[in-house]
C-alpha cells in the first residue's frame, strides 16, 4: 500500500473534517499546513499526497499557495486535492494548484469540490441548521466515493466555472493583503480575553497586549478569529454583527488551534 499524507488548512473545521474522514478510510497521515509551514517541514516523503483547503476568493488560500510552492515532491507518484466550499464549481483552485505543480514538473491526478458551509459572513449569513445537516449528509456520501477513488489511484477532474473572473478577483484580493484586517474590530465590553482568536490564527497575525486582539497587518482572511470567539466580540465591519458563527459540528474549536 502506498504511504499517504494529507495536508490540510482549516479555519472553521470543514477541511479538517474532510481530512479526518479520509484519514479513517485511507489510513493516511494528516498534517496541518500552517504548522508544517512554520516548522519548515517541506519534504513530503510519501508516494501519495493530498491537499484539503477552503476556497478563498475563487482560488487557493494564500497559505496553501506558499506551502505547496515550497514542498519537495520527489517521492510523490499520486497527487489529489479537495476544495471545501459553500458554492461548488465556481472558482479555479485546481487550475492554480496545477500551475504551481507544473513549475516542479508535477501535476494533479484527481480533484474534487466538496460542498459544506461557507464561513464568509461578510457575504451572507451562515446557513440554517437544517440545511447544514443536509450538506453534511451529502458530503459524507461524496467522501465515501472520493475515498474509494483515491485508494484506487483513480484520475478525476472537475468543473471550474468562471476561471478568468475568479483569477482577477483572487489577484486583487492578494494584492490587498496588507489591508485585509483593517475592518476587524473587537468589542472590548464583550471580550473575555480567552485567547481563542490568537490561538486559531494560522499566521500569528493577532497579538493581545492587553488581553483583547490587535491585528498586525498580514491577515489571510480565513475568519477563524471571528467564528471561534465565544462571545461574538469580533466582527469584520458592521455587516457581520448578529450573523451566526460557525464551527463544523464534528470539530472541537481546540482542534483548530495552532
Amino acid at each position: 500500500m502506498m504511504k499517504t499524507k494529507i495536508y490540510y488548512f482549516s479555519a472553521t473545521g470543514n477541511s479538517l473534517y474532510v481530512a479526518k474522514f479520509l484519514q479513517r478510510n485511507l489510513n493516511a497521515e494528516v498534517l496541518s499546513i500552517p504548522e508544517e509551514l512554520r516548522e519548515k517541514n517541506f519534504k513530503v516523503g510519501a508516494e501519495k499526497v493530498g491537499f484539503i483547503f477552503p476556497l478563498h476568493y475563487g482560488g487557493l488560500p494564500m497559505i496553501v499557495e506558499e506551502f505547496v510552492g515550497a514542498l519537495d515532491f520527489s517521492s510523490v507518484e499520486y497527487i489529489f486535492a479537495i476544495a471545501t466550499c459553500g458554492i461548488p464549481y465556481f472558482g479555479r483552485p485546481f487550475t492554480d494548484l496545477d500551475e504551481i505543480l507544473a513549475a516542479k514538473n508535477f501535476k494533479q491526478q484527481a480533484s474534487w469540490f466538496v460542498r459544506l458551509v461557507s464561513n464568509y459572513l461578510p457575504y451572507r449569513d451562515t446557513a440554517a441548521d437544517w440545511r447544514i445537516k443536509i450538506r453534511y449528509w451529502f458530503a459524507d456520501k461524496k467522501l465515501q466515493k472520493i475515498s474509494r477513488a483515491i485508494a484506487e489511484n483513480a484520475e478525476h477532474t472537475t468543473w471550474e466555472v468562471g476561471k478568468e473572473t475568479c483569477k482577477k478577483m483572487h489577484d486583487d484580493w492578494e494584492n490587498r493583503r496588507a489591508d485585509l484586517d483593517e475592518k476587524f474590530f473587537c468589542d472590548v465590553e464583550k471580550c473575555v480575553k480567552c485567547g481563542a482568536c490568537e490561538k486559531i490564527c494560522p499566521v500569528k497575525n493577532i497579538l493581545r497586549p492587553n488581553g483583547s486582539p490587535v491585528w498586525q497587518g498580514h491577515c489571510v482572511e480565513c475568519l477563524g478569529c471571528l467564528h471561534v470567539c465565544p462571545k461574538q466580540a469580533i466582527n469584520l465591519g458592521e455587516v457581520t454583527r448578529g450573523r451566526k458563527r460557525y464551527i463544523n459540528w464534528n470539530i472541537k474549536p481546540k482542534e483548530l488551534f495552532h
